[in-house]
């Protein structure tokens, strides 16, 4: 059974009792406990949610509730990944990070980011076979990721298209005040379209430092569908050199691992820690020696080698060159 945070229906009670419907007894219908709303760590089937919203809005008689609820809600319901996303230095960047891990808000949605022409679309699917009518949630979570951009942005009219593969549910104008850009129906796919040049727009306030903690949280505790242990350990390691806790019980401790059970799957994979770490080390060298502000002792450092010999021993192995050597081609 595939599931989503709870949070996903925060502000429903509320939106319910104003329209003069009876959110227990709805949310009851589908086996939805209200406490679990406001759980941080609570989770509900997805294609209950789909059917609960559904339902919803034919008795109250309501074809616009999925936008109406999205009103009550903001990037927060997303947990640590609402925390990555809100601290990206950018827009574009933001859009990326909520694509990579939307999984764990629920495995059972995408949102991508596809170029076209001079526009960027962010797409909304649900990816969960035979789930019936969804209007309500695709127009809650397409409503929810264009008033995401809308905070983020500072920038209230954003958007420049928006397009819904299912019927109208209410009147265009609904829509229209909603969005404050040209919304098309029956289309291939949901997606939200910006201008290009949108992406580049800043995020104001954001904090590097925050968004790197919550990326780290999520890269540690969220394993996307099919991403290897190799994968995730080599970009722990690449976030941990430098730091002095980069050895292979301090990454497999991070995994809640002992360290021969960590290198046992690692070599599954055909892989070793030592080959992860090394091929890390690698990748970063060069970005530092690039930097001819960094003393050579330091890049050693930053690399997690006791000895600035080790770095040159390595250079030599990767590279055939010294480190001065491949310092003065960059």
């Amino acid at each position: 059974m595939t599931m989503v945070r709870a949070s996903a229906l925060s502000g429903y009670p509320e939106l319910v009792t104003e329209l003069g419907g009876d959110p227990l007894a709805l949310l009851g219908r589908f086996r939805v406990h209200p406490g679990a709303i406001d759980e941080p760590q609570s989770f509900v089937a997805y294609a209950s949610l789909i059917r609960l919203l559904e339902k919803t809005a034919a008795e109250l008689g309501c074809p616009d509730f999925g936008l109406r609820l999205s009103t009550r809600q903001d990037i927060g319901i997303l947990g640590p990944l609402g925390v990555a996303v809100r601290n990206c230095r950018n827009l574009g960047e933001a859009m990326q990070t909520a694509s990579r891990y939307m999984f764990v808000h629920s495995p059972a949605i995408s949102f991508s980011t596809e170029q076209h022409q001079d526009r960027v679309r962010l797409t909304f699917r649900i990816l969960l076979d035979r789930v019936g009518t969804s209007v309500q949630v695709t127009e809650l979570s397409v409503g929810l990721a264009a008033r995401t951009i809308a905070l983020l942005s500072e920038q209230p009219q954003t958007l420049v298209g928006v397009r819904f593969s299912h019927a109208r549910a209410a009147p265009l104008r609904v829509y229209e005040n909603y969005f404050q850009a040209p919304v098309a129906f029956r289309c291939a796919e949901s997606a939200i379209e910006l201008e290009l040049s949108a992406l580049a727009l800043p995020i104001h306030d954001a904090s590097l430092e925050l968004r790197d903690l919550a990326e780290d949280y999520l890269q540690l505790h969220h394993e996307a569908p099919g991403t290897p242990l190799s994968t995730r350990v080599r970009l722990v390691v690449q976030r941990s050199l430098g730091t002095g806790a980069s050895s292979c019980r301090d990454i497999a401790s991070a995994f809640a691992l002992h360290p021969r059970t960590l290198q046992r799957q690692l070599r599954e994979e055909g892989t070793t820690f030592e080959e992860i770490k090394d091929h890390a080390r690698a990748e970063l060298a060069r970005g530092y020696l690039a930097n001819r502000a960094l003393p050579m002792a330091q890049v050693a450092a930053l690399l997690d080698y006791s000895e600035q010999s080790a770095l040159s021993r390595s250079c030599r192995r990767w590279y055939a060159k010294t480190p001065r050597e491949v310092r003065d081609e960059t």
